[in-house]
């Protein structure tokens, strides 16, 4: 128990001191991009169309959801750890700050979806019922960890620059026990939540 309250205190102390500021950038950078995605789909609403088509082909191939449609709890909730832990994998490239791809990529669907809502006449209500329960937990953990990437992609890309060494190992480290210690809870809960919760939330209006 004591190990455990010191890890959380440590990662706590690390957040703190190094994860904060790109976390904040990231979180407005993925208010930004959703504001994007929704003028693009009221403005260009064939093309918005069609990314839609594609992502929801996408979303029944990766096996997330049954035949029915109905979301499968485990399915979801390694389908988006796996999304998690790439945004550290892709950070370890330097230069090229992949990890803010997967940000783009997501806040981009959410504010094409919106669009889509307001052109079908569907309430907005619907679409944040839809969204809300399970995204307080799932977009939380997805800007902590697009926010991580980017911060290991600065690391990586610094330490060649200025040819340092020593200084990747800790840093993966820390961000190894943050995904761990707090993105795997928050994506425990919004699958969860977005399994057995958002669907009947959804129904109601």
């Amino acid at each position: 128990m004591e190990n455990c309250k010191r890890l959380y205190a440590d990662t706590l102390a690390f957040y703190r001191r190094e994860l904060s500021g790109p976390v904040f950038t990231a979180g407005w950078a993925f208010a930004g991009i959703v504001v994007l995605g929704f003028a693009f789909s009221l403005l260009s609403p064939t093309r918005a169309d069609a990314v839609i088509a594609y992502y929801a082909q996408m979303l029944g191939q990766s096996g997330v959801a049954d035949e029915g449609g109905n979301i499968q709890f485990f399915a979801l909730l390694m389908n988006n750890l796996v999304a998690m832990a790439l945004s550290l994998v892709y950070g370890l490239i330097p230069f090229l700050r992949l990890p803010a791809l997967t940000l783009g990529t997501n806040g981009a669907i959410l504010g094409l979806f919106a669009g889509y809502y307001m052109r079908q006449n569907i309430s907005l209500l619907k679409y944040l019922l839809g969204i809300l329960p399970h995204g307080i937990f799932e977009l939380t953990a997805l800007i902590l960890s697009a926010a991580m990437g980017l911060y290991l992609c600065s690391t990586v890309t610094n330490a060649l620059r200025k040819k340092q060494t020593g200084v990747l190992r800790p840093a993966l480290h820390r961000c190894c026990q943050i995904l761990y210690l707090w993105v795997l809870p928050l994506l425990f809960i919004a699958a969860l939540v977005e399994t057995y919760i958002t669907p009947i939330l959804f129904n109601l209006v």
